[in-house]
């Protein structure tokens, strides 16, 4: 169903893949299932219009009950005369008779008794749309199956080829300019982020306390740029990730060792390999992380296609096996096919978890345009069974939708796109639920582009960033939902403030209150940039954040991380070059020009970041980012190194939250 048709009464029945007839692992020639077209749909308007004449119906006989009722009261009374006039051959009854009937003249004088309408029900038609504002609407969800992947004690060797990424992504994300709703108040400037490595300092005005830093841990890889930051703790365990490398720690974060991806997942050699994207998840109710990557699109047959993955390994296998092969043996891949999408590519994922079911959302291109998200129920992952599931496709080739919301109560999921800049969709779904339901909020006009490519300077190089206006910055904080999307320089097109630089939007909304707006306000400084925001709650409701930043004369593009409403972020590593690298084909190899030289690929921080709680902790929050530092020993145009880290951050001493 699209939703800008704003039909909350279209409701299309859904395709259904076929599950085995028994047992969970299917034929193992055919892991995929068709998806079984429906035969016939409900005409949902002539249900309720059927169902709108019963109710008009049964209003009708209520009245005309009611005025049997009292006509039969009526006529009791008039029995009750006769017999009093009966009464008056007796003159003392009669004397007494009239006695009775002043009393009760004085009484209905002195305090008349209540109009009564004739009619105890009132018909009222239904309201247009069923009483839904306009934007606002559902649909069903469709179900679906995968097999456990059977994997083996070995496979082949395998090395993977350096290409481009996210090419379909590219110049997407463009926001359309809304209606005026309001001019955004920038309050006060979020300052250059201090170094935390050189001591806290007094604590920033705004803050509701000193933050602390207990982990800080860097390690170096030398490939696979960018690197689409990930990770999570879990009890001792830390596993952090970027495109198609992994890393491990045993300790709490403060030493970790490489994984080889190869020898960890076989090949795929039905696609076009694997490509990365990878994210990373920590989910306390099964002990378990949670592994997704994605393939290259394929050729041939399979043009325009890929396959994604899923794998879960508890703390103690990967402490156990060292994060080797053998903790990751609970794998299941999805391809278009599941999920009756024919030609398309699955690209952009993320992924959060509830109290039964792991969330996972990502855009979909080429054959289908729009949104695919499923749930997968936890306990059958971790049991390692095959997975029946419900999934939904939002058919909307027009807006990107962004990341789901983390810290969900129970089984109810959100996530959010931009309608225009003054209007933002926000989804949800019950894991479990066969329906799901979106609605229309206003927001604030806030900077944007048509073609969505937010742009900011490094001081070597015109562009650090290359990011779009996605909203890939959620999560939940008690009764609220919080988004944040990276907005471009300039103002919201109605006036008001102007934005020298990129920065970052944030907006509130109260789900008691029919999602009302209750804030938003603008991360911005300046002199320079703020993008790329993650958001996450802790367990004391204070929301952490997760960003990169940088621009301008002096600044390079790095990473730093905060707490919401402190006005302050803290970085522990700097940049001090833009990376700069040969650009490579779909083949694999560099790209020339007509003289024969390399071309140098554009340069760009990435698609995401990610924080999350350093659990078990859950008051203090953990976040993966890099920076690239100069390094004469590489080689050109590579411009330097990179340094990943790992950063653990929150409060000493739990406070009220300077956000309210």
């Amino acid at each position: 169903m699209n939703p800008s048709d704003n039909d909350p009464h279209h409701k299309p029945m859904p395709s259904t893949p076929q599950e085995p007839a028994s047992g969970d692992q299917g034929p193992p020639d055919s892991p995929y299932r068709p998806p079984i077209q429906p035969t016939s749909h409900c005409d949902c308007d002539q249900i309720t219009c059927l169902l709108d004449r019963i109710a008009r119906t049964t209003c009708v006989t209520a009245n005309e009950v009611h005025r049997n009722g009292a006509a039969l009261k009526s006529i009791a009374a008039s029995l009750a005369g006769l017999f009093e006039m009966y009464r008056t051959v007796n003159p003392a009854a009669a004397l007494e008779y009239d006695r009775h009937a002043k009393l009760l003249a004085q009484l209905d004088e002195c305090c008349p008794p209540a109009e009564h309408d004739d009619d105890i029900c009132k018909y009222v038609p239904c309201p247009p749309g069923g009483g839904a504002r306009r934007g606002d609407g559902w649909s069903a969800k469709s179900r679906g199956y995968v097999p456990l992947v059977r994997t083996s004690e070995k496979h082949h060797p395998w090395i993977f080829v350096e290409r481009p990424r996210h090419d379909e992504d590219a110049g997407r994300g463009g926001v359309p300019l809304g209606s005026f709703t309001g001019l955004i108040d920038p309050r006060q400037p979020t300052p250059k982020p201090l170094d935390f490595r050189s001591g806290p300092g007094p604590t920033p005005p705004g803050a509701a306390g000193p933050v602390g830093f207990r982990t800080f841990t860097a390690t170096e890889l030398a490939k696979n740029w960018p690197p689409d930051m990930s990770g999570a703790r879990g009890g001792d365990v830390v596993v952090m990730s970027g495109n198609l490398w992994l890393k491990l720690s045993v300790d709490g974060g403060r030493t970790f060792t490489d994984l080889d991806f190869t020898k960890i997942f076989a090949a795929d050699i039905v696609y076009g390999g694997w490509a990365g994207d990878q994210v990373i998840h920590y989910i306390p109710a099964i002990d378990c992380f949670v592994l997704y990557v994605q393939s290259f699109k394929g050729s041939g047959t399979q043009a325009n296609r890929n396959v994604v993955k899923i794998a879960i390994a508890s703390q103690a296998d990967l402490k156990k096996f060292s994060g080797g092969k053998q903790a990751w043996t609970r794998q299941w891949d999805f391809t278009p096919d599941t999920f009756g999408l024919g030609t398309s590519w699955m690209d952009f994922p993320d992924l959060t978890y509830g109290r039964d079911f792991l969330h996972v959302n990502t855009n979909v291109f080429v054959g289908r345009t729009g949104k695919l998200f499923y749930e997968l129920p936890l306990g059958d992952m971790v049991a390692g069974k095959g997975l029946s599931f419900l999934f939904g496709f939002i058919d909307d080739a027009n807006t990107l939708t962004g990341s789901p919301a983390q810290n969900v109560t129970n089984n109810e999921f959100y996530w959010a796109q931009h309608v225009d800049n003054s209007h933002m969709r926000i989804y949800s779904s019950v894991g479990g639920d066969p329906n799901y339901a979106w609605r229309e909020r206003e927001v604030l006009n806030w900077p944007r582009l048509g073609d969505g490519n937010v742009v900011a300077k490094a001081p070597d190089n015109p562009d650090w960033v290359s990011e779009d206006h996605r909203i890939i910055g959620a999560t939940r904080r008690g009764n609220e939902l919080w988004f944040a999307w990276t907005a471009a320089a300039s103002d919201g097109g109605y006036g008001g403030p102007r934005f020298a630089f990129a920065h970052v939007q944030v907006v509130r909304f109260d789900i008691g209150a029919d999602y009302k707006r209750v804030d938003q306000f603008a991360i911005w400084n300046g002199d320079h940039a703020y993008c790329y925001p993650s958001l996450a709650t802790n367990s004391d409701g204070e929301v952490g954040i997760s960003l990169a930043w940088g621009g301008g004369t002096t600044l390079f593009g790095s990473h730093a991380v905060g707490i919401l409403g402190d006005w302050v972020v803290w970085y522990g590593e700097a940049s001090d070059v833009t990376v700069l690298r040969e650009q490579i084909g779909d083949d694999g190899k560099v790209v020339k020009d007509a003289s024969g030289n390399p071309v140098i690929a554009p340069t760009r921080f990435g698609d995401y970041l990610h924080v999350r709680l350093a659990q078990p902790d859950t008051r203090w929050f953990g976040a993966f980012g890099y920076a690239v530092k100069k390094d004469a020993g590489v080689a050109s145009p590579e411009a330097g190194k990179f340094v990943y880290y790992y950063v653990e951050f929150g409060r000493e001493v739990p406070l009220p939250s300077p956000i309210r």
